[in-house]
């Protein structure tokens, strides 16, 4: 009777610490896809922040030659 006793705590604690192992590595995992992603999210960030300075150094590039043609064109009008 002992015996069996102590082999059904036996089982039931290696029941219970799979059940803790495996909520620990599901948490594990959900967190390392959460910490990836948030990695991909600044990656992102970053590459559309580099790519909205780019475009706006256009905007700025193409403005100014617009200004310098205005100015051509104005000082072709008054001759």
């Amino acid at each position: 009777m002992t015996g069996d006793i102590t082999e059904i705590r036996y089982w039931l604690d290696l029941g219970i610490k799979a059940v803790i192992g495996i909520a620990v590595s599901v948490v594990g995992m959900d967190y390392r896809a959460v910490k990836n992603s948030l990695q991909e999210l600044e990656q992102s960030k970053y590459h559309v922040t580099m790519q909205v300075q780019v475009m706006q150094s256009e905007l700025d590039a193409i403005k100014n030659r617009l200004q310098r043609i205005e100015d051509k064109l104005d000082r072709a009008l008054d001759r």
